[in-house]
Protein backbone atom coordinates (compact mmCIF):
# COMPACT_ATOMS: atom_id res chain seq x y z
CA UNK A 1 0.00 0.00 0.00
CA UNK A 2 1.38 3.38 -1.05
CA UNK A 3 -0.03 6.39 0.86
CA UNK A 4 0.54 9.89 -0.56
CA UNK A 5 -0.03 13.19 1.25
CA UNK A 6 -1.22 16.55 -0.07
CA UNK A 7 0.52 19.75 -1.13
CA UNK A 8 2.29 21.57 1.75
CA UNK A 9 1.53 18.53 3.93
CA UNK A 10 3.42 15.55 5.33
CA UNK A 11 2.74 11.81 5.72
CA UNK A 12 0.96 12.71 8.97
CA UNK A 13 -2.12 13.47 6.83
CA UNK A 14 -2.35 9.85 5.69
CA UNK A 15 -0.95 8.23 8.84
CA UNK A 16 -4.33 6.81 10.00
CA UNK A 17 -4.64 5.00 6.67
CA UNK A 18 -1.04 3.78 6.66
CA UNK A 19 -1.35 2.42 10.20
CA UNK A 20 -4.67 0.70 9.45
CA UNK A 21 -3.26 -0.96 6.34
CA UNK A 22 -0.23 -2.08 8.33
CA UNK A 23 -2.46 -3.63 11.00
CA UNK A 24 -4.37 -5.40 8.23
CA UNK A 25 -1.16 -7.07 7.04
CA UNK A 26 -0.20 -4.81 4.13
CA UNK A 27 3.32 -3.62 3.43
CA UNK A 28 3.12 0.19 3.50
CA UNK A 29 5.12 3.13 2.19
CA UNK A 30 4.17 6.73 3.07
CA UNK A 31 6.95 8.92 1.64
CA UNK A 32 7.65 12.59 2.21
CA UNK A 33 7.23 14.03 -1.26
CA UNK A 34 9.92 16.20 -2.84
CA UNK A 35 9.98 19.81 -1.66
CA UNK A 36 7.90 19.05 1.42
CA UNK A 37 8.77 18.79 5.09
CA UNK A 38 11.22 21.70 5.17
CA UNK A 39 10.72 25.31 3.98
CA UNK A 40 8.49 27.30 1.65
CA UNK A 41 11.51 27.93 -0.55
CA UNK A 42 12.09 24.19 -0.93
CA UNK A 43 8.50 23.64 -2.00
CA UNK A 44 8.52 26.65 -4.32
CA UNK A 45 11.59 25.29 -6.11
CA UNK A 46 10.09 21.83 -6.63
CA UNK A 47 7.92 20.78 -9.57
CA UNK A 48 5.08 18.34 -9.97
CA UNK A 49 7.51 16.07 -11.80
CA UNK A 50 9.66 16.05 -8.65
CA UNK A 51 6.61 15.10 -6.55
CA UNK A 52 5.78 12.32 -8.99
CA UNK A 53 9.37 11.06 -8.97
CA UNK A 54 9.16 10.78 -5.16
CA UNK A 55 6.03 8.68 -5.46
CA UNK A 56 7.60 6.53 -8.19
CA UNK A 57 10.63 5.81 -6.00
CA UNK A 58 8.36 4.77 -3.15
CA UNK A 59 6.38 2.54 -5.51
CA UNK A 60 9.61 0.91 -6.68
CA UNK A 61 10.81 0.38 -3.11
CA UNK A 62 7.48 -1.13 -2.10
CA UNK A 63 7.49 -3.58 -4.98
CA UNK A 64 11.05 -4.63 -4.16
CA UNK A 65 9.91 -5.39 -0.59
CA UNK A 66 6.89 -7.35 -1.82
CA UNK A 67 8.67 -9.21 -4.64
CA UNK A 68 6.81 -7.38 -7.38
CA UNK A 69 3.26 -7.75 -6.11
CA UNK A 70 0.73 -5.18 -7.40
CA UNK A 71 0.25 -2.15 -5.20
CA UNK A 72 -2.80 -0.15 -4.15
CA UNK A 73 -2.42 3.62 -3.77
CA UNK A 74 -4.20 5.83 -1.26
CA UNK A 75 -3.80 9.49 -2.18
CA UNK A 76 -5.08 12.57 -0.39
CA UNK A 77 -5.63 15.83 -2.31
CA UNK A 78 -2.53 16.40 -4.46
CA UNK A 79 -1.54 12.85 -3.50
CA UNK A 80 -4.72 11.72 -5.22
CA UNK A 81 -3.57 13.39 -8.44
CA UNK A 82 -0.25 11.55 -8.17
CA UNK A 83 -2.11 8.29 -7.55
CA UNK A 84 -4.13 8.80 -10.72
CA UNK A 85 -0.99 9.59 -12.69
CA UNK A 86 0.78 6.47 -11.44
CA UNK A 87 -2.24 4.34 -12.31
CA UNK A 88 -2.16 5.77 -15.82
CA UNK A 89 1.59 5.24 -16.26
CA UNK A 90 1.82 1.81 -14.63
CA UNK A 91 -1.52 0.03 -15.04
CA UNK A 92 0.03 -3.40 -14.52
CA UNK A 93 1.53 -2.30 -11.18
CA UNK A 94 -1.44 -0.48 -9.62
CA UNK A 95 -4.23 -2.80 -8.47
CA UNK A 96 -6.58 -0.29 -6.81
CA UNK A 97 -6.96 3.38 -5.92
CA UNK A 98 -8.38 5.30 -2.98
CA UNK A 99 -8.45 9.02 -3.84
CA UNK A 100 -9.64 11.56 -1.28
CA UNK A 101 -10.49 15.24 -1.75
CA UNK A 102 -8.71 15.22 -5.10
CA UNK A 103 -8.64 18.57 -6.95
CA UNK A 104 -9.36 18.52 -10.66
CA UNK A 105 -10.27 22.16 -11.24
CA UNK A 106 -10.80 23.92 -7.89
CA UNK A 107 -12.86 27.09 -7.94
CA UNK A 108 -12.60 29.04 -11.17
CA UNK A 109 -12.12 32.48 -9.62
CA UNK A 110 -9.32 31.22 -7.34
CA UNK A 111 -7.46 29.46 -10.12
CA UNK A 112 -7.90 32.41 -12.48
CA UNK A 113 -6.50 34.87 -9.96
CA UNK A 114 -3.46 32.74 -9.17
CA UNK A 115 -2.77 32.02 -12.85
CA UNK A 116 -2.84 35.78 -13.48
CA UNK A 117 -0.34 36.38 -10.68
CA UNK A 118 2.03 33.74 -12.05
CA UNK A 119 2.22 35.63 -15.34
CA UNK A 120 3.98 38.54 -13.61
CA UNK A 121 7.71 38.89 -14.42
CA UNK A 122 8.77 37.48 -11.04
CA UNK A 123 10.86 34.39 -10.27
CA UNK A 124 8.32 32.90 -7.89
CA UNK A 125 10.45 29.80 -7.41
CA UNK A 126 13.02 31.88 -5.52
CA UNK A 127 10.70 34.21 -3.63
CA UNK A 128 9.15 32.36 -0.71
CA UNK A 129 7.24 35.49 0.30
CA UNK A 130 5.03 34.97 -2.74
CA UNK A 131 2.72 32.65 -0.85
CA UNK A 132 -0.91 32.39 0.18
CA UNK A 133 -1.00 31.96 3.98
CA UNK A 134 -3.22 29.58 5.94
CA UNK A 135 -4.38 31.88 8.77
CA UNK A 136 -6.78 29.26 10.12
CA UNK A 137 -4.45 26.30 9.68
CA UNK A 138 -5.59 23.15 7.91
CA UNK A 139 -9.17 22.66 6.72
CA UNK A 140 -10.25 20.36 9.58
CA UNK A 141 -13.45 20.67 11.59
CA UNK A 142 -11.74 19.71 14.87
CA UNK A 143 -10.35 23.03 16.23
CA UNK A 144 -7.30 21.60 17.99
CA UNK A 145 -6.26 19.74 14.83
CA UNK A 146 -6.29 22.76 12.53
CA UNK A 147 -2.88 23.87 13.78
CA UNK A 148 -1.90 20.42 15.03
CA UNK A 149 -1.41 19.12 11.49
CA UNK A 150 2.31 19.57 10.75
CA UNK A 151 3.06 21.10 7.40
CA UNK A 152 3.92 24.38 5.77
CA UNK A 153 1.97 27.48 6.88
CA UNK A 154 1.30 28.76 3.36
CA UNK A 155 0.98 27.79 -0.30
CA UNK A 156 3.87 29.13 -2.43
CA UNK A 157 2.53 30.63 -5.64
CA UNK A 158 5.12 28.67 -7.62
CA UNK A 159 3.89 25.41 -6.08
CA UNK A 160 0.28 26.26 -6.89
CA UNK A 161 1.26 26.82 -10.50
CA UNK A 162 2.76 23.32 -10.48
CA UNK A 163 -0.38 21.94 -8.85
CA UNK A 164 -2.53 23.42 -11.61
CA UNK A 165 -0.29 21.82 -14.23
CA UNK A 166 -0.63 18.45 -12.48
CA UNK A 167 -4.41 18.90 -12.37
CA UNK A 168 -4.43 19.41 -16.15
CA UNK A 169 -2.44 16.20 -16.65
CA UNK A 170 -4.62 14.18 -14.27
CA UNK A 171 -7.86 15.30 -15.96
CA UNK A 172 -6.52 14.11 -19.31
CA UNK A 173 -5.49 10.80 -17.71
CA UNK A 174 -8.89 9.92 -16.24
CA UNK A 175 -10.46 8.00 -19.17
CA UNK A 176 -7.35 5.81 -19.35
CA UNK A 177 -7.25 4.95 -15.63
CA UNK A 178 -8.63 1.40 -15.34
CA UNK A 179 -7.81 0.50 -11.74
CA UNK A 180 -10.76 -0.02 -9.37
CA UNK A 181 -11.28 3.24 -7.51
CA UNK A 182 -12.86 4.43 -4.29
CA UNK A 183 -13.50 8.18 -4.44
CA UNK A 184 -13.83 9.86 -1.04
CA UNK A 185 -14.99 13.43 -0.52
CA UNK A 186 -16.14 15.45 2.49
CA UNK A 187 -19.38 17.38 2.09
CA UNK A 188 -17.94 20.38 3.96
CA UNK A 189 -14.61 20.50 2.11
CA UNK A 190 -13.65 24.20 1.84
CA UNK A 191 -10.68 23.52 -0.45
CA UNK A 192 -11.86 21.15 -3.18
CA UNK A 193 -15.46 21.54 -4.41
CA UNK A 194 -17.72 18.50 -4.61
CA UNK A 195 -18.01 19.06 -8.36
CA UNK A 196 -14.40 17.89 -8.73
CA UNK A 197 -15.25 14.50 -7.22
CA UNK A 198 -18.35 14.22 -9.37
CA UNK A 199 -16.26 14.90 -12.48
CA UNK A 200 -13.70 12.36 -11.31
CA UNK A 201 -16.22 9.56 -10.85
CA UNK A 202 -17.87 10.44 -14.15
CA UNK A 203 -14.63 10.45 -16.14
CA UNK A 204 -12.64 7.50 -14.82
CA UNK A 205 -12.24 4.56 -17.18
CA UNK A 206 -12.51 2.05 -14.33
CA UNK A 207 -15.14 -0.67 -14.37
CA UNK A 208 -15.33 -0.48 -10.57
CA UNK A 209 -15.93 2.99 -9.12
CA UNK A 210 -17.32 3.47 -5.63
CA UNK A 211 -18.07 6.69 -3.77
CA UNK A 212 -17.94 7.67 -0.14
CA UNK A 213 -19.29 11.07 0.89
CA UNK A 214 -18.35 12.05 4.46
CA UNK A 215 -21.11 14.08 6.08
CA UNK A 216 -19.23 15.96 8.81
CA UNK A 217 -15.61 16.38 7.76
CA UNK A 218 -13.70 19.19 6.08
CA UNK A 219 -10.89 18.71 3.52
CA UNK A 220 -8.27 16.76 5.52
CA UNK A 221 -10.44 13.67 5.90
CA UNK A 222 -7.77 11.49 7.49
CA UNK A 223 -7.52 13.79 10.51
CA UNK A 224 -11.17 14.79 10.87
CA UNK A 225 -14.25 13.42 12.62
CA UNK A 226 -15.10 10.89 9.90
CA UNK A 227 -11.58 9.49 9.74
CA UNK A 228 -12.55 6.08 11.15
CA UNK A 229 -15.30 5.70 8.55
CA UNK A 230 -12.95 6.62 5.71
CA UNK A 231 -10.20 4.30 6.98
CA UNK A 232 -12.59 1.36 7.32
CA UNK A 233 -14.01 1.90 3.85
CA UNK A 234 -10.54 2.20 2.32
CA UNK A 235 -9.17 -0.96 3.93
CA UNK A 236 -12.22 -3.03 2.98
CA UNK A 237 -12.15 -1.73 -0.60
CA UNK A 238 -8.45 -2.37 -1.15
CA UNK A 239 -8.59 -5.85 0.39
CA UNK A 240 -10.88 -6.90 -2.47
CA UNK A 241 -8.21 -6.24 -5.10
CA UNK A 242 -4.79 -6.69 -3.47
Amino acid sequence: MLCLHGITGTPFEVRPFAEAFGRAGFSVEAPMLAGHGATLVDLARSTWSDWLASAERALDALQVRTLGRPVAICGFSMGGLLALRLARLYPERVAALVVMGTPLRLRRFQVGAIRAITRLPIDFARWSGASIPKPNGSDISIPEMRHGNPGLPAFPVAALRQLFALMDVARADLPSVRAPALVVHARHDHVVPMDDSLELTGSLGSDVIERLWLDRSFHVVGLDVDSAQAVEAATKFVARFV
